[in-house]
């Protein structure tokens, strides 16, 4: 969207006449509407700050306002970082089974098990996970060999 259709947008969004403004991580920082009650996080900010100005949003000068995370596994280990940075923790809902969910596809599944994997990396640098370097036929074959000569020894 070009400038002045943003422009705009904030400032329906600012008056009432636009009662919903979806907004991108770089435009959110620049919100500045008082009556705001509800803040929908599609994605965990992985820069925390950025969670805590967002929902900073809501609830301000003493009204109520809430926070709706959506979080995969994956994302978990960043909502453990932000529950550490805010000293306090974020309640977790399960999403309600009369919601249709749809099937998470393959290549979305496997960059949420390559996240898991990088996180569980950071914890133990020796972790290898579904996602390492594949050994060479020949370290297979020697590996299998080894196992051969040592099951032949036990006997």
């Amino acid at each position: 969207k070009g400038q002045n259709s943003r422009l705009n947008a904030m400032r329906d969004f600012k008056e009432g006449s636009v009662r919903v403004l979806v907004s991108t991580d770089v435009s959110a920082r620049g919100i500045d509407v008082p009556d705001v009650s509800h803040v929908v996080n599609f994605t965990v900010p992985t820069h925390y700050e950025d969670y805590v100005h967002r929902i900073g949003r809501t609830g301000r000068a003493r009204k109520l306002g809430m926070a709706i995370t959506f979080m995969d596994k994956s994302e978990k280990f960043h909502v453990k970082k932000i529950e550490e940075l805010i000293g306090q923790s974020i309640t977790y809902l399960q999403i309600p089974e009369e919601v249709e969910i749809e099937a998470t596809p393959r290549e979305e599944r496997q960059l949420i098990a390559r996240e898991l994997d990088r996180q569980r990396r950071m914890i133990d640098p020796d972790f290898k996970g579904a996602f390492h370097e594949r050994k060479s036929k020949e370290e297979k074959r020697l590996k299998k060999k080894r196992k051969r000569e040592k099951l032949k020894r036990r006997k």
